[in-house]
């Protein structure tokens, strides 16, 4: 009899433990279910053309130059003690000076403003348009390059030794050429066909695609 009691008893506590187990099981199921921090947000979606720091510089104008300058390398010898000065001639250049310059807008500097979502509008703000390249054309004559027209030397200069006058004017005239390419490529006539042409590239493919953007220039 004592030995049926003990057996009744050792099989009374089995399914208690199974049943507290299952419970435990499952409080840790939903504790670890509630607990668990849920996934990130999507980013919000953005106008087109996103990655516009990726296309780098658009080149939106090209500058055909020419020009004629006239410059006069002067040989002087400073009279000490004043501001007078006494001219022994020199060497007069004249250059027909070809060249061009890129006029473009660099959009890694570009950024979006004002972003609405259910209007599909937004503000594009981009920097002022500048000259990306600007070069005197060195090429033969008869490919369009630039040449010197004439080069006289006055006074004692065509009787002094050497060439060094001469090629101080010459490299003068060129530089003198390179300078004013790069202040017609700057100038506001040239900038503001440059936003034109920008504007007229990107906002038909915005509007392709549903947003409807306005461009915003810096100063």
């Amino acid at each position: 009899m004592v030995s049926r009691a003990s057996s009744s008893g050792a099989s009374d506590k089995h399914p208690k433990y199974f049943i507290f187990s299952a419970i435990a099981l499952g409080l840790v199921g939903i504790w670890h279910f509630c607990m668990k921090s849920p996934p990130p947000p999507l980013p919000p979606s953005q106008p087109p053309l996103m990655s516009l720091e990726q296309m780098g510089h658009l080149v939106s104008v090209k500058v055909k130059y020419a020009n004629v300058i006239a410059f006069t390398k002067k040989i002087t010898q400073d009279i000490p003690w004043t501001q007078w000065e006494l001219r022994f001639g020199g060497t007069k250049v004249l250059l027909v000076a070809r060249g061009d310059c890129l006029v473009g807008t660099d959009f890694r500097l570009a950024k979006y403003q004002e972003v609405n979502q259910e209007l599909r509008s937004a503000v594009l703000v981009l920097p002022k348009p500048q000259a990306i390249s600007a070069r005197v054309n060195h090429d033969p004559q008869d490919k369009g390059g630039s040449y010197f027209y004439e080069v006289t030397g006055t006074g004692i200069e065509p009787i002094i030794p050497g060439s060094a006058n001469r090629t101080k004017a010459l490299d003068a005239a060129l530089g003198i050429a390179q300078q004013d390419i790069a202040r017609v490529c700057g100038s506001p006539e040239v900038l503001a066909t440059a936003r034109k042409n920008t504007e007229a590239t990107l906002l038909p493919a915005f509007s392709a695609t549903g947003w409807k953007v306005n461009v915003r220039w810096e100063q």
